[in-house]
């Protein structure tokens, strides 16, 4: 197969983006930009990705390397769907960060209430 200039690197793009949320975060996290990207694919097209980047043991290189055959395929199937892996490739995994200061529990930035912690004392 042969995609355009573009579409190549937009799929290289896409196969290191899933590669590196599946190594980073866990396979469970992928699935819903798979599917996403992937809905003009049936079901078992999506499982088959799914299925590529489920190795724990295997570097993002190993995975991105693995997946990109079949994305390509679907690429080549659907050549449209080259809008849907631009955008996975260019807004990326979604990471959350939060930094605390000061006192009590923090709740995505918001402190509700205080903490105590008392080692070998009354639970009261």
């Amino acid at each position: 197969m042969s995609l355009p200039d573009f579409a190549a690197e937009v799929l290289n793009g896409t196969a290191i983006t899933l590669a590196s949320g599946a190594v980073a975060y866990g396979v469970a996290k992928i699935v819903v930009p798979v599917r996403s990207i992937m809905s003009r694919a049936t079901a078992a097209e999506q499982d088959a990705v799914i299925a590529v980047l489920d190795d724990q043991n295997a570097t993002p290189e190993e995975l991105a390397t693995r997946v990109r055959p079949v994305l390509e395929a679907h690429l080549a199937a659907y050549p449209g769907a080259v809008s849907e892996f631009k955008a996975l490739t260019i807004t990326g995994p979604t990471t959350y960060t939060q930094t605390n200061s000061g006192n009590g529990v923090f709740l995505n930035g918001d402190n509700h209430g205080g903490l105590m912690i008392n080692h070998n004392g009354s639970a009261a």
